[in-house]
């Protein structure tokens, strides 16, 4: 059992007269609240200073949503009030939300001397909670000043913070970045989000970084415990996900996660693939896209789509929903933005086409006429405004583009 005090916590506010939120008026021989005791110990999570890479230095004590705690009055002014049942207790905190962005005062229905609260409101994580208890006034007895952590404990505030102030206030929605996950899908369909909505897209991220639930149309998004207990590595970022950042991680990962509940949130090949259905689902649902369609069929067995269309064709399709105003998210072979072919897999792959797709002809080393493809992508957090690391490194033939290309959603 620990003291406030031993924790490092603030104990009490000063005392005071003249109010008659508790039992009335105040007499002479009557008793308040003094200092309340914390029985049970405090967990941990991120210190949140901006400095998450060593993870052992940068530990804060605080409560857990869901969790219950147990206090106990441990002094008084004058002595044990004669009637225990006397003693009442509040909890009050700051609301960020936007509908209510104030204080928040909320009195428990328990009296007595030692009580029992369950954290159980999201709303109260990532802010400071102060459990008072009183006799005669509410606000000038006991009070204990406690953290209650962001729903992600383990990840770290300030970093976050910088992540998505990369993605919104300096305008790099192509930072976001899958890393070592398969979640392609999902960094385009929060590549868009960002893009397009980063007003939306900043308040959804941080509800869910601090709550661990967040709405947006009409979709909400809920991770499992596995993803909201997730820990970092030594440098930082979430365990098993070779280097995401911590943004991206509880967005892209745990707006997949409630799809695909077998998705952990590590770097699982099958259970993460982004298959089309869920991308037209969440263009419509979670985006808000009044118009989603999918096109040239979207699969991997090309003869059952291509049949007599040639790539000239499929290209010239391509451009047209973008001089219409679509946003179009391609499903490609990985080979279609790499340097090399490799015909012994299929690694199917999500990028965004930022770019009408161009075809140049020019004269090969026989003296034939061959023509060559040439765009820009989003994919993978690569910084698409530096052309020397833009994905697709060079032009492509015709016949690379058709073999590697399956099929598209636009969206508008």
């Amino acid at each position: 059992m620990k003291q406030i005090k031993a924790l490092g916590i603030p104990k009490i506010k000063a005392l005071g007269l003249g109010s008659t939120a508790g039992l009335g008026s105040k007499k002479e021989d009557d008793t308040e609240v003094i200092v309340i005791e914390l029985l049970d110990k405090l967990d941990d999570g991120s210190k949140n200073d901006g400095n998450n890479k060593e993870l052992e230095t940068t530990i804060k004590k605080g409560l857990l949503f869901g969790k219950k705690y147990r206090f106990k009055i441990k002094s008084f002014t004058n002595g044990i009030p004669k009637n225990k049942s006397d003693i009442k207790w509040l909890i009050k905190y700051h609301s960020p939300i936007k509908s209510q962005n104030k204080w928040v005062e909320k009195k428990l229905s328990a009296t007595g001397d030692n009580i029992s609260i369950l954290f159980d409101d999201k709303d109260m994580c990532g802010r400071f909670v102060y459990v008072r208890a009183y006799i005669f006034d509410d606000k000038q007895e006991a009070e204990i000043k406690l953290w209650k952590h962001n729903r992600f404990r383990w990840f770290d505030k300030e970093t976050f913070d910088e992540e998505l102030k990369d993605r919104t206030d300096d305008k790099k929605p192509y930072f976001i970045n899958q890393s070592g996950t398969s979640l392609c899908g999902m960094a385009c369909i929060f590549y868009l989000f960002a893009k397009e909505q980063p007003d939306d897209y900043a308040n959804f991220s941080k509800e869910l970084f601090r709550t661990g639930e967040a709405k947006f149309n009409n979709y909400t998004v809920k991770p499992s415990i596995e993803l909201l207990e997730k820990k970092v590595d030594t440098l930082g970022y979430p365990l098993d996900t070779d280097g995401m950042p911590l943004i991206d991680y509880v967005t892209l990962a745990g707006t997949k996660n409630t799809y695909t509940p077998k998705y952990k949130g590590g770097s699982e090949k099958i259970a993460a693939i982004n298959w089309p259905p869920m991308m037209e689902f969440l263009s419509k649902n979670f985006l808000g896209y009044k118009t989603v369609t999918i096109g040239f069929g979207v699969s991997s067995n090309r003869k059952d789509f291509y049949k007599e269309v040639t790539a000239k064709e499929i290209i010239e399709d391509i451009n047209k929903q973008i001089i219409d105003g679509f946003n179009l998210m391609l499903l490609i072979d990985s080979d279609l933005i790499d340097d090399e072919f490799d015909f012994k897999s299929v690694d199917f792959h999500w990028v965004v086409l930022l770019t009408p797709i161009s075809i140049k002809d020019y004269l090969n080393s026989f003296g034939e006429i061959v023509y060559n493809a040439n765009f820009t992508v989003f994919s993978w957090g690569t910084d698409i405004k530096n052309p020397k690391k833009r994905l697709l490194k060079n032009p492509i033939s015709l016949e690379h583009f058709y073999k590697n290309f399956y099929g598209y959603i636009k969206v508008k």
